[in-house]
């Protein structure tokens, strides 16, 4: 193996673009060898912090750079992997098979949880390595008994790939997470600071809030850094699946930039083009140059301050050609335009999110729709093959194992499929839902990564302002400053043959590639934009509550003839004349035959668009019309729990046992409950002495039909409320703001409401006034 050095990279001229600098070594020769050969060290940090969350995709990434460090000829003896347990032969990797089956998505949310590819635990191994604790004492012990070893010129490189957690009080003091515990940027920064002058160290951070850590490259020792993300956003890239599920995240694209391209610099370079994740890489150097203008902007607006810098700078756009290609070749990746200013990017910035939000809603609603439809779809299939009920069983899968449970959804699929494709026409709901969902999905992702993309730009522009006010106006410890940082990130892996007595770049025989093609770019941001037209849901504007088996025997319903619960106010449903306890039947020539078929139907209106619809109210069928509005991105609010001091609403309930009715003579006590509530009956003791004593009236409410209040009470032998009363439509639920049970409403003989509380908690009891 050949012996390797970092080489250091001559420091730039103050006046030259960064990016040109990385190209143009000249006080670099090539003919001889360099001065010093630096012996590398190399520190690989995967804490995991727990089995469960210890993900396989962190400890390939460990893998894949412990490959590239011995490539370059980097002794296995001066690379040190804190991972996991360490040497611990206990599991404590979360790794998951790839799911291979084709038409596993006919299958329901809920099963697809269930027979899919288990997680499963094994132990972390590196060939050729023992493991250490990603432990702090670990840690700390390792950098204690190394010191000593490193010399002047040399190069540490610090990298860690894992899980990072922010510190919402100081976002400069975020965390690593190690093994069940953490390590702070202050905590670093104590280790850093007993390492010996000259040390060069080099940090590349992949971790969840890694931006915090570009603190440490601020202090002026030899110390600087790559990182995946901001302080305060997180990072992408964390998966258990073994095998399939590649290239995804800061990690992944820095080290195949780094591999193919030899140098961290052009790795940077690669990664801002290529990471199609949320990530926000920056260096160390950014966050200095930023630091600089914000201070230099003090009261000012901080992107006027950049913009001006910027107008300065493209006075002369010759000198800053290779930043303006790298930032159209980022825009030209992700189908966003390529700016020239801080302002260009205000407005997107500030609608990408919106736009993001709006299309994961629409996604979910998608999917709620087809997994309707696949339960309806699954109920039908094990109807006929009785053997599979049995199967599919709680208790069968309780007992299954992780490869029993796969084995056993390839052959359910083998039989769901033809099943599921000989209803041609419920097949083709599901296939149009789930195009629809996925459309969705993918496109909100976009948006989520190009917002990424625009921060990316955003650190860019502001790099290259800084870079002007080195010029302009910067002190020459500003400018001595900024040439550490560059001089530290400008390396370059060197291999060097100790034989031949000659020495090459990089330690592949071919030269390092500058001319990878750039990734197969995203649709164009205006046509994601068209998208949401196309995707976007009708709404009507209920909520529904589908017939028990009971009400479709009695009543002769349809499973899909649903009760309206709610009706939104100003909603396309309120519009069209519909009312609590309508029945909703269908369209007129196809009436609904599934549970929630009404919102697979509503959902594919056309907004605006009149869509029949008949209802059935009391003994009435009537035929309404719909103008179906577009979903919308948040729910309208429906009336909140109502003040104390204000008028009790009305109420209209069904009485189950006495009167349902507020009392004129004395107080009365509303009690919101349900059969299956404990809570609601720890708070029957009490409840009942408190209306002896002060001499109340109480109702107890429920939303529940008869037939099981009725096997409660067969059961149920404990003192209750004499009055009970059935709310089966929910309108005293809503207009009194009910969000949980048990909810206690004291209403006086006016009809005033003196007391209102949610919850019952024996030590601190019921404290009406």
């Amino acid at each position: 193996m050949r012996p390797v050095v970092l080489q250091r990279l001559a420091a730039p001229s103050r006046v030259l673009p960064l990016f040109l600098l990385l190209a143009g070594c000249s006080a670099l020769d090539l003919g001889a060898k360099p001065a010093a050969r630096g012996v590398n060290y190399a520190v690989l940090i995967n804490g995991g912090g727990r089995p469960r969350i210890n993900f396989q995709s962190h400890l390939t990434h460990v893998r894949g750079f412990v490959e590239i460090l011995e490539t370059y000829g980097v002794d296995r003896e001066n690379i040190v992997i804190f991972s996991g347990d360490g040497s611990d032969p206990g599991a404590d990797l979360a790794t998951r098979e790839v799911n291979e089956e084709e038409d596993f998505w006919l299958l329901t949310k809920r099963a697809q949880q269930v027979l899919r590819p288990q997680i499963e635990y094994v132990d972390s191994k590196v060939e050729g390595y023992e493991l250490q604790p990603a432990k702090r004492d670990t840690i700390e012990r390792w950098f204690t008994d190394n010191a000593r070893k490193f010399q002047p010129g040399d190069t540490l490189f610090f990298y860690v790939t894992d899980h990072g957690e922010i510190n919402k009080d100081d976002l400069t003091d975020n965390t690593i997470v190690l093994w069940k515990e953490t390590m702070s940027v202050s905590e670093l920064r104590e280790i850093f600071s007993r390492l010996p002058s000259g040390l060069r160290t080099v940090m590349l951070m992949s971790q969840c809030f890694s931006g915090s850590f570009a603190s440490l490259a601020m202090g002026g020792r030899d110390v600087c850094g790559y990182f995946a993300s901001s302080a305060d956003r997180p990072a992408y890239g964390c998966y258990p699946e073994n095998r399939g599920v590649d290239g995804v995240g800061h990690s992944h694209h820095f080290l195949n930039g780094l591999d193919e391209l030899g140098t961290l610099q052009r790795a940077q370079d690669h990664v801002l083009v290529f990471d199609d994740s949320p990530d926000v890489p920056h260096v160390s150097s950014d966050v200095y140059l930023r630091r600089l203008l914000q201070d230099q902007a003090g009261e000012r607006n901080f992107e006027d301050v950049v913009d001006e810098h910027l107008a300065i700078a493209w006075r002369d756009r010759g000198k800053w050609e290779s930043d303006i290609r790298l930032l159209d070749r980022i825009g030209q990746a992700y189908g966003v335009f390529s700016p020239r200013s801080l302002a260009e990017l205000r407005k997107q910035t500030e609608v990408l999110p919106k736009v993001s939000k709006q299309l994961s809603t629409y996604a979910d609603r998608w999917n709620e729709a087809l997994d309707s439809v696949r339960q309806q779809n699954l109920n039908s299939f094990l109807e006929q093959n009785e053997e599979w009920a049995e199967r599919l069983s709680p208790t069968e899968l309780k007992e299954s194992t992780p490869t029993e449970r796969t084995e056993l959804a390839s052959e359910l699929l083998r039989q769901l499929a033809p099943f599921a494709r000989a209803d041609a026409a419920r097949m083709a709901r599901m296939e149009l839902l789930r195009q629809r969902a996925d459309d969705a999905g993918a496109a909100a992702y976009r948006m989520e990564v190009r917002l990424g993309v625009l921060l990316r730009m955003h650190n860019l522009l502001t790099s290259i302002a800084g870079r002007v006010y080195l010029e302009e106006s910067a002190t020459d410890w500003q400018r001595q400053e900024y040439d550490r940082l560059y001089e530290c990130e400008n390396l370059e892996l060197v291999a060097v043959d100790a034989e031949a007595s000659t020495w090459s770049l990089f330690a592949s025989p071919e030269p390092a590639r500058e001319d990878i093609a750039d990734p197969e770019p995203f649709p164009r941001l205006d046509d994601d934009q068209k998208l949401v037209e196309t995707v976007m849901p009708a709404w009507m504007g209920i909520r529904y509550r589908p017939p028990t088996e009971e009400q479709q025997e009695r009543e002769k319903r349809k499973p899909g003839a649903v009760t309206v619960m709610t009706v939104y106010p100003e909603s396309a449903a309120g519009k069209a004349g519909l009312r609590v306890g309508d029945v909703i039947l269908g369209p007129p020539d196809a009436p609904f035959e599934e549970p929630n078929q009404v919102r697979e139907w509503t959902m594919q209106r056309e907004i605006g668009e009149p869509a029949p619809l008949r209802v059935k109210r009391d003994d009435e069928v009537l035929e309404l019309t719909l103008l179906p509005d577009p979903f919308p991105i948040e729910m309208p609010k429906l009336p909140g729990p109502p003040k104390k001091g204000s008028a009790a609403p009305k109420l209209d309930l069904e009485p189950y046992r006495g009167k349902a009715t507020l009392s004129s003579s004395k107080p009365t006590l509303l009690f919101f409950w349900a059969t299956w509530c404990g809570p609601c009956k720890f708070a029957l003791p009490e409840l009942l002495e408190t209306a002896r004593r002060e001499n109340l009236d109480v109702i107890a409410i429920t939303d529940e039909n008869a037939e099981t209040l009725d096997k409660f009470f067969e059961k149920f032998d404990e003192p209750f409320p004499k009055r009970v009363a059935r709310d089966p439509l929910r309108q005293a639920f809503q207009q009194y703001g009910v969000s949980g049970t048990p909810t206690f409403v004291l209403i006086d003989t006016a009809g005033v409401v003196q007391y209102y509380e949610t919850g019952y908690n024996a030590k601190v009891g019921l404290k009406l006034p």
